[in-house]
């Protein structure tokens, strides 16, 4: 993982347009946050672009989005990032742009504030004093059907059949 400071720094020795963050792991997606509020309290100007396998509209739009005051950008997928670059360069498209993504941003942080969590978090207190009680003493385990040693070779696997398609490939 590359290092906020040197993404920030790189970004300023080169004067890129955009700065655009990738999130191949779990730890990527906390470092994105960093780099936003980071690109906030350095007062850069640029759009930011998140993407990666990792992250996600909700992500972006709940956790990264609100640390930063120019456009942050979630593109699901590389091919996009053509379009959406050129959206926010353009005088001309980029205010309906941003208006429709801050819209779409809106709905996704409702949608995600109107979400129950699944289950109430417990303390560990209170999981121990609710634990399972089971009787050991009193357990009988059942009778296996076969005792004694058995061979497992006829449950190996076994490569399979070579299955011909019709196609052939060179």
């Amino acid at each position: 993982m590359v290092p906020c400071e040197k993404i920030l720094k790189v970004a300023k020795e080169e004067n890129v347009d955009i700065i655009g963050l990738s999130g191949l792991i779990t730890p990527s997606l906390d470092e994105m946050v960093h780099v936003a509020k980071e690109m906030e309290r350095q007062g850069f100007d640029l759009p930011l672009l998140i993407g990666g396998a990792t992250t996600s509209k909700a992500h972006t739009a709940v956790k990264i989005e609100q640390n930063y005051q120019q456009p942050v950008v979630y593109v699901n997928n590389a091919s996009r990032a053509v379009g959406v670059c050129s959206s926010l360069l353009s005088d001309t498209l980029k205010p309906a742009f941003v208006e429709k993504l801050q819209a779409d941003y809106d709905v996704v942080r409702e949608q995600h504030a109107r979400k129950r969590p699944r289950t109430k978090p417990v303390t560990l207190e209170a999981a121990r004093a609710n634990k399972v009680a089971i009787d050991w003493a009193a357990y009988t385990p059942p009778v296996p059907a076969q005792r004694g040693s058995m061979s497992l070779m006829r449950w190996m696997w076994r490569p399979y059949a070579v299955i011909s398609t019709g196609h052939r490939f060179s």
